[in-house]
């Protein structure tokens, strides 16, 4: 069952499989059915500019769910609904719902839900925004009390086939709640949930133009000057990413710094690159002490190459080039979706995910590549696309212009400089790609999230976050750290990020032994 959650050789089995993934009792797919996004319907604004992925306010997760509510999103596990705000899709079901309201990266599951949200001890503790959860079932999101004292309380959810998304009423102390014994259900609360709205960022720029040409005819956002953000000094005895800090394993919808997407840190082969807490500017690690230098000024986020960092403009998101030798950036394009790059070259996905781009290299022209793809990941030397409808993912043979699928979909991906790996959707294992056909054999279970260097791949314990390294000559996987928010690997030496983002640290090399190298990053 798991592997056809990865490989798929007929719809009717990934249907079959996504359905047991998620652990929902619901009419069996059609054999040609799979994700789409016929509801071309907006789940509203975000509000107060914040992003997926993002901190969050109980204020916005309300409107979000009041929104689906009120254009009567269908219950489906077979169909996604297009949030206009974002460009993104979330799937019609119950954590798919929650996932949307919580505005996560993707939808995940019932099973892995509670990987992007702390346990609360009591159902008392229970918020507007906060979530009850049935990991075998069920989810809905806990929309307030109405009256504390006696228990009542309202909800929003998907429910069932055949009912659109609803808001409904019941009282904590009830034998069932949504048609499940209130035993069943855990109490969870968003790890990004805050009390103050985040910054606000510019909406998404409309789609490239059809004709192979610029992202973006805007000229480059100007970064405003900032001063650079103190570096803590670094601590007298070795020690593991923040063990004190609160266990806050990472979310597998986010992406990994390892392909080089989009991330607070990120590594070439020989260099580690930092965004400051305010995202006032980048800075590159020295590799002695905790002494890092600046870079570049205001900036949202950064990617790597083997060789090249790139950044975006903190308003605009037009993309540029860091020459390193020169100390100068150079901009390559306008906004997109997200940005990987192979050795040689950069490819973005639009902004409203209708095509993946490659950057020629010269001003900022950029030639079309494939049509709609939900994301994109790269080796040194391969890029790969998953489906935006159903999430199969592709390798792009670049010699002969031509793409061939190698797989299903997953939870995430990720490659070393010779082979992919994928993590499959209910997060039960981990699968390398053989590279024939779209065979691929496991070689882990239960997993959060991956990373890869250039030649080693990583992994996170899917409950308490600890990392751990793949020895593939042995088949056998040795656990090297503690949680963290998220890693980079340069050629030669890992790094990861504590679990509040307060520090950065350098894994030795002997198993469980890192050494602060400074810190805070952007959360």
């Amino acid at each position: 069952m798991h592997r056809a959650l990865i490989r798929r050789p007929r719809r009717l089995a990934a249907a079959t499989g996504l359905a047991l993934a998620i652990g929902l009792a619901v009419v069996p797919a059609q054999a040609d059915s799979k994700p789409s996004t016929r509801n071309p319907s907006s789940t509203g604004t975000l509000g107060r500019g914040a992003a997926p992925g993002s901190p969050v306010t109980r204020e916005q997760i309300i409107a979000r769910a009041q929104q689906w509510v009120e254009q009567d999103v269908p219950y489906s596990q077979s169909h996604a609904w297009k949030d206009d705000a974002t460009g993104g899709h979330y799937r019609q079901d119950c954590s798919g719902f929650v996932s949307m309201a919580w505005q996560l990266r993707s939808s995940l599951t019932t099973r892995s839900l509670p990987d992007v949200a702390n346990r609360l001890s009591s159902f008392s503790q229970l918020e507007a925004g906060d979530a009850l959860n049935y990991p075998a079932a069920h989810a809905v999101l806990f929309g307030g009390w109405t009256n504390r004292a006696k228990g009542d309380f309202v909800y929003y959810s998907e429910s069932r086939s055949g009912r659109p998304a609803l808001k409904d009423s019941a009282n904590i102390h009830d034998s069932r709640i949504a048609g499940h014994p209130r035993s069943v259900y855990v109490p969870l609360r968003y790890k990004k949930l805050v009390t103050t709205p985040p910054p606000a960022k510019q909406a998404p720029a409309p789609p490239p133009t059809k004709r192979p040409a610029r992202t973006s005819p805007s000229s480059p956002a100007k970064p405003a000057p900032a001063k650079p953000a103190p570096t803590p000094k670094p601590t007298k005895r070795a020690a593991r990413p923040s063990p004190s800090a609160p266990a806050t394993p990472p979310s597998p919808a986010a992406p990994t710094s390892a392909d080089g997407s989009g991330t607070s840190f990120a590594a070439t082969a020989h260099r580690l690159y930092a965004i400051s807490p305010d995202h006032s500017g980048v800075y590159e690690y020295t590799g002695r002490g905790d002494r890092w230098v600046k870079v570049r000024g205001r900036t949202g986020r950064i990617f790597t190459s083997g060789s090249t960092l790139y950044a975006t403009d903190l308003r605009g998101g037009d993309i540029h080039r860091y020459d390193r030798a020169q100390r100068r950036w150079k901009r390559a394009g306008g906004p997109g979706a997200e940005f990987a790059a192979t050795a040689k070259r950069l490819y973005g996905v639009s902004p409203d995910h209708s095509g993946v781009y490659e950057y020629t290299g010269r001003g900022d022209r950029w030639v079309k590549v494939r049509g709609r793809t939900g994301r994109i990941f790269t080796s040194g030397s391969t890029l790969y696309a998953t489906d935006l409808r159903g999430g199969d993912i592709h390798r792009y043979d670049r010699a002969q212009r031509r793409w061939k699928r190698v797989g299903g979909p997953g939870a995430e991906f990720a490659a070393t400089a010779k082979r992919l790996y994928g993590v499959s959707p209910d997060h039960s294992g981990v699968y390398e790609y053989t590279g024939r056909g779209d065979r691929w054999v496991k070689v882990r279970g239960r997993t959060g999230r991956i990373f890869t260097s250039g030649s080693t791949l990583y992994a996170t314990d899917l409950r308490g976050g600890d990392i751990q390294q793949y020895d593939r000559a042995h088949r056998t996987w040795i656990r090297i750290g503690g949680p963290g928010a998220d890693f980079a690997a340069t050629h030669t030496r890992l790094y990861g990020a504590s679990p509040d983002h307060s520090g950065v640290y350098a894994y030795t090399g002997t198993p469980g032994v890192w050494h602060r190298i400074g810190g805070p990053l952007a959360p």
